[in-house]
């Protein structure tokens, strides 16, 4: 995928958010546009046909120029996902960064996130991991499962186990399945954390519980000796999901 500059991404967001400024400084009629133009794209969106997307981008986009960041965040994805308007990643990192900058930790999780990734745009993963730092401390889920990930297998940074759990721990108790299968895994194995059996399957059992396949696979592995009848269920379930290790296991316990 051809990187983008984040000098582009700079005069896009010059050009694209012209009349974009802070909501402190904008004047209530304006605020009160911005809101209005917020429902009715949340209204059409509420049935997204192609013909209602390209509406609603449109009440988005009017909403981010007079400084509203969840209009920024929202045309930002409709931009990123191609979703109403053509696919333009500069342009909605730029709408991303308006709102992020206002605070919005939704936009900072995702600006965040192509940043590290290199989504489009030149690898920043300084500033990536700040935007999503600044996201978690709002309790962002997201962004606290992407921070202890990145933590957990030393990505871009020196392996911390111990701060991996400080930002996986809670995203799991908001319900993350992905954090909760990375602490499953941990408790599981005794990987940074005392080993504990019971509170890895807990988590393993609550990640399985919303479908994700790793889990499934992992809890697999787990229970098979006691419970082969179940672990061969997850394991099918996890493989007809596509997940191709839950593929293999199953033919090497003969049900596959």
């Amino acid at each position: 995928m051809k990187r983008i500059s984040m000098s582009r991404v700079a005069v896009v967001a010059s050009s694209l958010f012209v009349a974009a400024c802070t909501l402190d400084t904008i004047s209530p009629a304006a605020g009160n546009e911005a809101m209005q133009a917020m429902k009715a794209g949340d209204a059409l969106m509420k049935q997204p046909t192609d013909s209602n997307a390209s509406v609603a981008a449109r009440y988005y986009k009017k909403a981010a120029d007079l400084g509203n960041p969840w209009g920024a965040y929202k045309y930002g994805n409709m931009l990123f996902e191609g979703q109403g308007v053509e696919k333009d990643i500069p342009a909605a990192v730029a709408a991303y960064t308006l709102a992020a900058d206002k605070g919005n930790h939704w936009a900072q999780y995702r600006l965040g996130e192509i940043l590290v990734d290199g989504t489009g745009v030149e690898k920043e993963p300084e500033r990536g991991r700040e935007l999503l730092a600044k996201a978690a401390a709002q309790d962002n889920p997201w962004a606290q499962y992407r921070l202890g990930d990145i933590y957990l297998n030393g990505t871009g940074v020196e392996k911390d186990l111990a701060k991996a759990m400080t930002y996986l721990t809670p995203s799991a108790s908001a319900g993350n399945a992905w954090a909760q299968v990375r602490l499953g895994e941990m408790y599981v194995s005794g990987t940074g954390v005392a080993k504990d059996v019971a509170k890895g399957r807990s988590y393993l059992e609550k990640s399985a519980a919303q479908d994700n396949t790793f889990a499934q696979y992992a809890l697999a592995n787990l229970i098979v000796d006691q419970d082969p009848d179940r672990a061969r269920a997850l394991l099918k379930k996890a493989a007809d999901a596509g997940n191709e290790l839950a593929a293999k296991r199953l033919k090497q316990l003969g049900a596959g």
